[in-house]
């Protein structure tokens, strides 16, 4: 048995040797794929964080982080849930740069703070950047495609009722769980008797996030646009010396 059990192996190499030595154009053709996937990951991750839109993601992400930190309550039955404007930004990038530089700056806004100045082991911001993905995709994907007013206002339409939606799982099974120091059992429970507060209290945040970033995004467009053709005039400028 062991005898067997050796030969196998070595029987399997010595086939692949001989498959290769049979077929040397596959194998060479093999090789080129690989290297050209390769050389093409890198490429498009080359040209997607050019040093505009690296130099974009800094600036929204710090002043994303800045929102983070001016939060307030808006209903006295819930003083817990605090309103912050921080994902304004984020949702401005998403428009400007696409739906993933919007991801990362939400990310890196949520990462800032949580080493900063997190009190629940990083899950309270990690619950944020969940129940922010509607908000930030929805609009910035279908605006990609359709990039009229009106496909604007019904794609942010969606997207708040959908956030709405989206937080009451989010805040009964991670949110409140944490906000009373992991427990489970008392945090479900807890977020059941003023689930309404807390529904109302996204409801509220979500509109006010949506109504700031259409008001702050053409005036910021425009800067983008004049900035980031300064930008590549200065580029070619470079490439051409």
């Amino acid at each position: 048995m062991q005898e067997t059990e050796t030969q196998i192996p070595a029987g399997q190499a010595e086939a692949a040797a001989a498959q290769a030595v049979a077929n040397p154009a596959e194998a060479e053709q093999i090789q080129v794929e690989q290297k050209t996937n390769k050389k093409s990951a890198k490429e498009v991750l080359k040209n997607y964080f050019t040093a505009t839109r690296i130099a974009y993601l800094g600036v929204f992400t710090a002043l994303a982080f800045a929102l983070r930190l001016l939060q307030f309550s808006v209903l006295p039955a819930v003083p817990y849930l605090q309103l912050d404007f921080s994902d304004t930004f984020v949702m401005v990038c998403a428009y400007a740069l696409g739906p993933v530089a919007g991801m990362i700056c939400g990310v890196l806004k949520e990462l800032i703070y949580g080493i900063c100045f997190t009190k629940t082991a990083f899950v309270g911001e990690l619950a944020n950047v969940i129940i922010m993905l509607p908000l930030v995709l929805i609009p910035s994907v279908l605006y990609k495609k359709n990039k009229g007013i009106k496909s604007v206002i019904i794609a942010m339409s969606i997207a708040c009722a959908v956030r709405v939606a989206w937080s009451f799982p989010v805040n009964w099974l991670l949110n409140f769980p944490v906000f009373v120091g992991m427990n489970w059992e008392t945090g479900m429970p807890m977020f059941l008797k003023v689930w309404y507060w807390a529904m109302l209290f996204n409801l509220i945040k979500t509109v006010a996030l949506a109504v700031t970033t259409l008001l702050l995004y053409k005036p910021l467009s425009r800067l983008i646009k004049l900035t980031s053709e300064k930008f590549e005039a200065v580029s070619k400028k470079r490439k051409k010396v």
